[in-house]
Formats: C-alpha cells, structure tokens, sequence
C-alpha cells in the first residue's frame, strides 16, 4: 500500500489536490491514504487569519483557496467531488498557522476526533495525541510547535503518546521537527527536544513533519527514519532565499513523500510533472483525465 504525505500548504488546497492526482496519474498508482503535516492554513475566514497568514495570502493568491474550498462554487465543487472519487481524503494535524479555536469547536460539535473540515470532505483535521489506522498503518499525530514564548505543544497530548508502547505506532506525523535536525538562517540549532524525546520513547518506523519548509531526510533515531518535507508551494518572492521564489506558484521538489508500507521505504518525490501543478488560480479538473 501507498501513502502520500504532503508539506506546508498554507491555503493552497487545490495544488494539493492536484498535486496527488497528478502523482497517481504519472505513476499509475493508486493512493491508499494521503496526510498533510500542518500549516493546512485551516481558517474559517479572512478576519481570523494570523498576521503572518495574511501578509502572505496578499502577496500570494493560492493561499486564499481554503476559503473557496469552504464556499465552494458550483464548478469547483464537481471538481473536488471527482478528485475524492480518484483520491483518499487528506488527514492533517495542526501546524503553528491554523485557527485552533475553530478546529477544536468542530470536534467539540462533532464529538469525534477525527473531523471533516470542508463541506465536500476533502480534508480531515486529527486532534493532536490521536491515533489512526490508515493503508493498515498504525499513525499517531502531534502538532503545533515547540517555541519558548509563542507556542508549545499539546502536553496532554504528548503524555498520551508517551505512554504508548514502544513500537506500537508504524508512523509518527509532526509538524514541527526533533531538536537538532538543521539550523536557521542564523545558524541555531532548531527543532523540538520533547519531540526528540518522544520519537526516541515511541520509535515509529518512520516520522514525518514539516515546518521548517526544506527537505530534510532521512535522519536515524534509533529504529526510526525521521523525514521532513519541504513546503508544497514556495512564495512567489524570498527575501532571504532568493533561489527559493517562485513566481509561478509551481509544486516543489521534496514536498511529496510516497511511502511503500510493504517495503518500507520512503522516497522524496522530484518528479518532472510537479511543475505543472501551478498558477495562482489552478484548474483543477484539468488533473483529473489519466
């Protein structure tokens, strides 16, 4: 069986979805579960946005489509109705750039801890701390970030996990990383340390996260090959890495992990067709036809 796992999307829901279809086609697989890291970009509206969200939505129009998702025209709900006949729904965890408050109030509603965020059931939001059994895979999920000041991660939800058996989770999904997996453009060391101390505790055959918008993998902790991927979509200018801008709003390289659960293996996928997947107002029908 197949999973995709997907990066950073903030917004850009549609790249997703033709992203993935676009892999299934061009492989000739079929997708058995598909799961996003955090920063889906998961906002009710415009107004309860983060500062940072909506500076970069301005300068980014992609980055508004969760919201077309949400009130979906006529058109674009066909389309999303026929990906999801070709595609599993996406499960996310939080990210450090997601209404918690709106998240939380869905499950509250629902009384389930795996929720659709959507109308059409696209993408699926899991509370931190909860596991799920996808592709016949075991997967526990942790978002959010470790940030002294601005954030931490969900301490119930950790202790949770950390109470787990060792080795009974197949996949860990983070958001942020284990403590020491590179180093910002300062050159400090980054990462979460009770994120390392978990992944040691729990050692999953493979981690997976994202946050920190570059390929970064595989790393070893102990039985554990932890994976981090790049964002799906970089912006369309980089101040600080001007090799990273992307004018065209194309699919990265190292954003798409596939991983082979009978193998084993996990492989970045560079693929040629991600820079197909484009455009500030993606099309995404055209991703549909094999």
């Amino acid at each position: 069986m197949r999973i995709a796992f997907i990066g950073d999307v903030h917004g850009r829901v549609l790249h997703t979805l033709g992203a993935l279809a676009a892999l299934q086609n061009s492989r000739g697989v079929r997708l058995d579960a598909a799961i996003q890291v955090g920063d889906l970009g998961a906002y009710p509206t415009w107004e309860r946005m983060d500062r940072p969200s909506k500076r970069f939505a301005e300068e980014n129009p992609a980055e508004n489509d969760f919201f077309r998702l949400l009130d979906p025209s006529p058109r674009l709900a066909d389309a999303v109705r026929s990906a999801l006949a070709l595609l599993p729904p996406v499960h996310f965890v939080s990210g450090n750039h997601e209404d918690f408050e709106w998240l939380a109030g869905l499950h509250e509603a629902a009384g389930e801890r795996v929720v659709p965020v959507d109308p059409l059931g696209a993408f699926h939001h899991v509370e931190c701390g909860h596991q799920i059994t996808v592709a016949e895979q075991r997967i526990a999920f942790l978002g959010k970030i470790e940030e002294p000041g601005h954030m931490d991660l969900d301490e119930d939800a950790r202790a949770s996990l950390l109470a787990a058996e060792p080795g009974s989770v197949d996949v860990l999904v983070t958001h942020d990383g284990p403590f020491g997996m590179c180093r910002n453009w300062r050159g400090e060391l980054e990462g979460s340390p009770k994120l390392a101390e978990l992944i040691e505790h729990l050692q999953p055959r493979v981690h997976v996260s994202g946050h920190y918008h570059h390929e970064n993998g595989p790393r070893h902790y102990g039985r554990t090959d932890s994976y981090a991927l790049a964002e799906l979509v970089y912006p369309k200018t980089n101040r600080r890495r001007p090799e990273r801008a992307n004018p065209e709003q194309r699919v990265a390289e190292g954003s798409i992990g596939l991983l082979d659960t009978e193998t084993g293996t996990f492989e970045y996928v560079h693929d040629a067709w991600l820079a197909d997947v484009c455009g500030d107002d993606l099309d995404l029908s055209r991703f549909l036809m094999p």
